[in-house]
């Protein structure tokens, strides 16, 4: 469990990843999807460069490093889909209510 402040700066510094994703697709009126794919695609790239930057046998910690990196990508996918839904039932509850 990573503290407080850890957790705010990993919250702002992947905000900062997020902006530049939305003004692709608002201003420079990229798809949502290539804008997604593209993201996902550099994630796994600089996650690839930092387990081979701290690896001292990449091929023999290959295996760990995926199952490492997909469990902590599917917690963080679960959460934020978790985070989604009850922010869209809250709308269309309020929107109900009117």
């Amino acid at each position: 469990m990573i503290d407080k402040e850890a957790a705010a700066n990993l919250f702002k510094m992947a905000d900062e990843f997020i902006d530049v994703a939305n003004r692709l697709v608002t201003s420079d009126n990229k798809d949502l999807e290539d804008v997604g794919a593209a993201l996902r695609y550099a994630a796994a790239r600089f996650s690839a460069h930092e387990t081979a930057y701290k690896s001292k046998d990449l091929a023999a910690e290959r295996n760990d490093a995926l199952a490492w990196f997909s469990n902590q990508y599917s917690e963080m996918l679960e959460e934020n889909l978790d985070q989604h839904i009850e922010h869209f039932e809250a709308q269309k509850n309020k929107t109900e209510s009117h």
